[in-house]
């Protein structure tokens, strides 16, 4: 059975994923702060090198690092009015 992953993601687009289009935002502004560019094509072009050097994971690392129920959290912050 032929794999057609890396075909696959040759064709994505980003304005077809909305949520891979987040996390890859929130990265790239985070990775390159003033510089990042999120443009749907760069965005693609960093998912794809990404996907080439096995760094996928990267995305969930800085969603993990940086969401906002964990950063709540480790500061014992609550919403909670109970």
């Amino acid at each position: 059975m032929k794999n057609n992953n890396k075909e696959h993601m040759e064709s994505i687009r980003v304005m077809f994923t909305p949520l891979t289009k987040q996390l890859l935002t929130e990265y790239v502004i985070r990775k390159y702060e003033e510089a990042a560019d999120t443009s749907d094509y760069s965005l693609e072009i960093e998912l794809m090198w990404l996907y080439h050097n096995n760094q996928l994971s990267e995305l969930f690392v800085c969603e993990h690092t940086h969401s906002e129920e964990r950063l709540k959290q480790a500061s014992g912050y609550t919403t909670s009015r109970t």
